[in-house]
């Protein structure tokens, strides 16, 4: 028995029945996955091996980075109801697809579900992950430290090509200098999801030093990277961040569940401050000092015209401003080819879980 074995309950919540249906799981996931069981007894992992076992602080996104898994395993968990529930949202968040096994048949329709059927324990589900599909991200709007331009065309055309590929997007959006005129394109994606990316991103003085050094979108690297809150106090930095996430609530209609550190740069009070004011996690290159929360970085960070067809990236972070800067010079092409890949990618992705689903499916509601 292990150190592990001994931080797991030792009193179990399954029945036999319900070790056997779980039993059953292993031969038909794909061998290479990786396969978590969520808080199991040390009787319960004894019976089923094949499965590893994971405590609640593993998992939990509130307590850390969630392990990547390609699928887990949650029978008869507390907390585990519903989709709207927060373990249940952590579970969703860590893999490629949830396995549940619960008493009652689930009634509202979710476009997660991919199959259900009745076990002579109860239900048993299969809902597809987070990490089936890939995560776009896309920093700096309206901009970054450069000067807003009065023209948005460029801008606003890279944003409406990934929104009519129909990919959801993390949009890093600075809440301090939003403009009025911007809301109503914003408000127009359908696909868009905001996260906040700073309060201000230091825009009021670099982009005075852009102007001043005649190098409006620092081709010359006048700026370079920064912490946008060094020197504050934690409960100045708290009070910031929470004005910025309600008026990205209140003037776009969502509230963003991510923070983008500008410069992937943060520290101890920026990391207490997003925990207390309500994030769930951070996108960034580098971890934020402090900060519980999970910290997702990338697989690819870059402009699409380095994006090299056949890679897979769990996580790709595009700039929309080097985008524009790309179609100002005449590059029509790199971003929507880099756009049919992560579609494509996103299919065969889709499409793998749903033939595992499948195959549970046909095996447990057989008998």
């Amino acid at each position: 028995m292990g150190l592990a074995d001994l931080l797991l309950p030792s009193q179990g919540r399954l029945s036999v029945d319900d070790v056997a249906v779980l039993a059953r799981l292993a031969p038909l996931l794909p061998t290479a996955w990786r396969v978590g069981n969520l808080r199991p007894s040390r009787s319960e992992q004894r019976a089923l091996s094949s499965f590893e076992a994971i405590g609640a602080r593993n998992w939990d996104l509130r307590w850390r980075r969630a392990p990547l898994y390609d699928a887990l395993i949650a029978a008869r968990l507390p907390g585990f109801a519903s989709e709207s529930d927060a373990g249940f949202r952590s579970a969703l968040h860590s893999c490629r697809l949830l396995v549940e096994l619960g008493s009652a048949s689930v009634n509202a329709p979710s476009p997660r579900l991919l199959a259900e059927c009745a076990v002579s324990s109860g239900y048993l589900r299969v809902y597809r992950g987070d990490f089936t599909d890939p995560l776009l991200r896309v920093d700096d709007y309206p901009t970054g430290v450069r000067p807003i331009l009065e023209d948005l065309s460029l801008l606003h055309e890279v944003l409406s090509q990934i929104d009519r590929a129909a990919l959801p997007f993390h949009l890093g959006v600075v809440p301090a200098i939003l403009e009025d005129r911007m809301l109503p394109f914003l408000r127009s994606l359908s696909h868009l999801v905001v996260s906040m990316h700073g309060v201000e991103h230091g825009y009021a003085k670099h982009s005075k030093i852009l102007l001043e050094a005649n190098d409006p979108f620092n081709q010359r690297g006048t700026v370079s990277g920064f912490d946008e809150f060094a020197g504050q106090s934690y409960p100045e930095v708290l009070e910031k961040i929470r004005a910025g996430r309600q008026s990205l609530e209140s003037r776009l209609g969502q509230l963003p569940a991510s923070y983008i550190p500008p410069c992937n740069a943060g520290n101890r009070a920026t990391g207490r401050a997003l925990l207390a004011a309500g994030f769930e996690y951070v996108l960034s290159e580098k971890l934020v000092p402090g900060c519980e929360l999970p910290v997702i970085g990338s697989d690819f960070y870059d402009r699409s015209s380095a994006f090299e067809l056949g890679s897979r990236p769990r996580v790709a972070s595009l700039h929309a401003t080097w985008e524009a800067d790309m179609l100002r010079a005449g590059d029509t092409q790199s971003l929507p080819r880099f756009l049919a890949a992560m579609v494509q990618q996103r299919s065969e992705a889709r499409g793998e879980v749903c033939a595992v689903a499948e195959r549970i499916l046909r095996v447990c509601a057989g008998g």
